[in-house]
């Protein structure tokens, strides 16, 4: 086996609080007495329970005989006592109770929402650990099965566990998800985020950051001179918040690395304690998630800074001229094209929604016409959604965005293009004269330096020395020659 779990696999749900949130009509009530609603943060539970859902609260003055849970040891993957069906008392303290039926709160520092497709789920619920063998799991499932775990009130149940491979050094946490709408149809989702938590050469990485610290540290320093030196100026030219968002995305990326990197030492450390790390794990891999997102934008933001050196390339000028001159006449055609975009969505949707999945909603159903114009597409589905208005709605939809709307499109664009090849601005073309401006512009600043340094040096008081005779004599001699010389002129 190369893959190796790090903690007991974790079973977890999230539920809305009892109570009455909606209200049948009265001519329905025989058909469907009771209504129930969809998640949301206001409606969500946090309470805490004993076996069957009773609330905590109503058994906190008394000591009452339920059945346990079977517990579970991670690190042995072995239930240990109480077995399913033992009687054991519930003591009144909240540390002695904590079983499925207790809520369990997310960290604010380490967790992050999922997002699903009929919510966003914190990482707080009701959990407990299943084990790492199918034995203690099926145990604890049909546990939970038998006292109604799961009821009309589950809105979303998650199975999560830590994957490690030894031999290509990467952690893997793997999310399965099934969410329960309140019209009582369920939906699953997976999300699978593989990373390498544990670098090698970490001293030479180390030793990159630092140097990455100290210049991202200096470009910082110089725009802030260059701020506080034309306020106005600057915050007015679009490449100066480029600027600020590299700073502030670089500072950003290197905190959340030493954050992730300061957590995985403590599951490290954890680890020779026998405690479980599931929750350490992955707060660690969520963090180095939001790394990676970072340096994506900070790769972005670089590169844009690197298209803006080929200014002086005739194409790329004037293919930046040209975006310039067309960005009314484009935003204009964009607006059209998205009226008629959205009118094949809401098409699409309301004919094939029952029965295509592609269609079931106004994303899905977007989202399946954009890829329908790059050329993926499933004609036999629309077929089977209706053979007159299936294929007819293709037709005409790929007629309309290909032939129509892409050629008004590239039109606009080559117009302005076609203007601006043959009369290009050579000034802004000339790359020596750009380096030659910018580096007088740096040897001023460095000769204003120097002097701002000689005057603020101590002067040094010189003896006076006597003069020379001999030439004094010289001196004379040769300002005689020069009046002569100019009374012969006269």
């Amino acid at each position: 086996m190369l893959t190796h779990p790090l903690d007991a696999v974790q079973l977890r749900q999230v539920r809305l609080k009892p109570g009455q949130y909606c209200e049948t009509p009265e001519k329905m009530l025989e058909f469907a007495p009771r209504c129930t609603l969809g998640l949301s943060t206001l409606t969500a539970d946090t309470d805490d329970y004993i076996q069957g859902w009773i609330p905590y609260n109503d058994t906190i003055n008394s000591t009452d005989t339920v059945i346990c849970a079977p517990t579970v040891t991670p690190l042995t993957s072995t239930v240990s006592t109480p077995v399913t069906g033992a009687n054991c008392t519930v003591f009144l303290t909240r540390e002695e109770t904590d079983t499925p039926w207790m809520y369990r709160f997310a960290s604010l520092v380490g967790s992050f929402p999922y997002f699903g497709w009929h919510g966003t789920y914190l990482t707080g619920g009701y959990s407990t650990p299943l084990g790492k063998t199918r034995t203690t799991g099926l145990r604890l499932a049909t546990f939970l099965k038998e006292h109604n775990w799961l009821d009309e009130r589950t809105r979303a149940v998650f199975v999560e566990v830590i994957f490690y491979n030894p031999h290509a050094n990467l952690f893997s946490v793997v999310t399965l998800v099934v969410e329960f709408t309140n019209l009582g149809a369920a939906y699953r989702g997976a999300e699978v985020v593989t990373l390498r938590l544990i670098q090698q050469d970490a001293i030479l990485l180390f030793a990159l950051r630092a140097v990455l610290a100290v210049f991202i540290l200096f470009f910082a320093i110089k725009e802030a001179k260059s701020l506080f030196a034309r306020p106005i100026e600057y915050l007015s030219e679009f490449w100066s918040w480029v600027e600020l968002f590299v700073i502030a995305i670089g500072f950003s990326s290197l905190g959340v690395y030493f954050n992730a990197q300061s957590i995985i030492d403590q599951a490290v450390e954890q680890r020779t304690t026998s405690e479980s790390v599931f929750d350490i794990y992955k707060s660690a891999v969520n963090w180095f998630q939001i790394y990676t997102y970072l340096l994506a934008f900070l790769i972005c933001c670089a590169t844009l800074k690197f298209i803006r050196l080929l200014r002086f390339n005739s194409h790329v000028y004037a293919l930046s001229v040209t975006i310039k001159k067309s960005a009314k006449s484009v935003l204009q055609f964009f607006f059209v094209a998205g009226i008629i975009l959205m009118a094949f969505t809401q098409m699409g949707n309301l004919l094939f929604g029952i029965k295509l999945q592609d269609y079931k909603n106004i994303l899905t159903s977007l989202t399946s016409l954009c890829t329908m114009m790059l050329g993926s597409f499933d004609f036999d589905a629309l077929v089977d959604g209706h053979y007159i208005l299936g294929p007819l709605m293709f037709f005409v939809y790929q007629a309309l965005m290909q032939f129509v709307l892409l050629s008004m499109f590239m039109t606009i664009i080559m117009d302005v293009y076609a203007e601006e090849s043959q009369d290009p601005n050579t000034d802004d073309l000339q790359m020596v004269a750009f380096v030659k401006h910018s580096t007088s512009e740096t040897v001023d600043k460095a000769k204003h330096t120097l002097s701002e340094v000689r005057k603020r040096e101590p002067k040094t008081t010189s003896k006076k020395e006597a003069p020379d005779p001999k030439h004094l004599n010289k001196f004379a001699v040769v300002l005689e020659e020069l009046s002569e010389l100019n009374e012969h002129k006269v």
